[in-house]
């Protein structure tokens, strides 16, 4: 429920230590490796404590001082990607500035992402394709949504209603439709890179984000 009080200040996530960044790579690896399968849709089978503190060379008190279980580790991962994607794609909120199209759309890259899933590719990996994970894929694409929805209000509360764009009555259906496209997209790049040609990225987002401008004018 909405109230009038502002938000919190944000807290700055706690940087991870050596032991954590072992304990959540090793998770990454066992998902990666199928160790664990993936469960019934909707959930992922995780290994024992046992058998991700075995992986990652650490002690199973050790393990306990840092985390209550092994769903933490993997809930605090998937945190950290989305964290981490939201402020990357932090251009995708907005549509009015210099130098953007002949609409006044500002142009947005997604290179940064793409780097940053490289860089994190095993990551994603584990989550996406190895042991699809849906609470990591409906947390991103919440994220993705926030950030639509910014750029379909212009970062207020409620939806522009002055110039050229109003408020749509399929508004929630047209965000699920682009964040959908962006986490399958990744998926489907993550299965076969050589499919994709990665300079040519940008132009299909810059099409996919004129088209959702163009929905929103009455």
């Amino acid at each position: 429920m909405e109230t009038s009080h502002a938000n919190p200040p944000p807290v700055a996530p706690k940087p991870r230590d050596d032991v954590e960044s072992a304990i959540e790579r090793a998770l990454i690896d066992l998902l990666n490796e199928g160790a664990d399968p993936s469960g019934p849709t909707g959930r992922v089978e995780l290994p024992s404590v046992r058998t991700l503190c075995a992986k990652a060379f650490v002690a199973r008190s050790t393990f306990y001082a840092h985390y209550h279980h092994v769903g933490e580790v993997l809930e605090t991962l998937e945190r950290r990607l989305v964290r981490d994607l939201e402020e990357l794609n932090e251009p995708l909120t907005v549509r009015d500035a210099d130098g953007g199209d002949a609409h006044g759309a500002a142009r947005v890259t997604l290179m940064p992402t793409l780097d940053y899933i490289r860089a994190n590719e095993d990551a994603f990996r584990a989550l996406l394709v190895s042991a699809p994970d849906v609470r990591f894929i409906e947390r991103w694409k919440d994220a993705i949504k926030r950030q639509c929805r910014l750029r379909m209000t212009d970062g207020g509360g409620e939806p522009r209603t002055e110039g050229p764009r109003r408020p749509t009555v399929n508004r929630e259906l047209i965000l699920e439709i682009v964040a959908s496209s962006m986490v399958s997209a990744t998926t489907f790049w993550l299965h076969d890179p050589s499919k994709v040609h990665e300079q040519g990225v940008d132009g299909i987002v810059n099409t996919v984000f004129a088209a959702l401008d163009a929905l929103i004018v009455p």
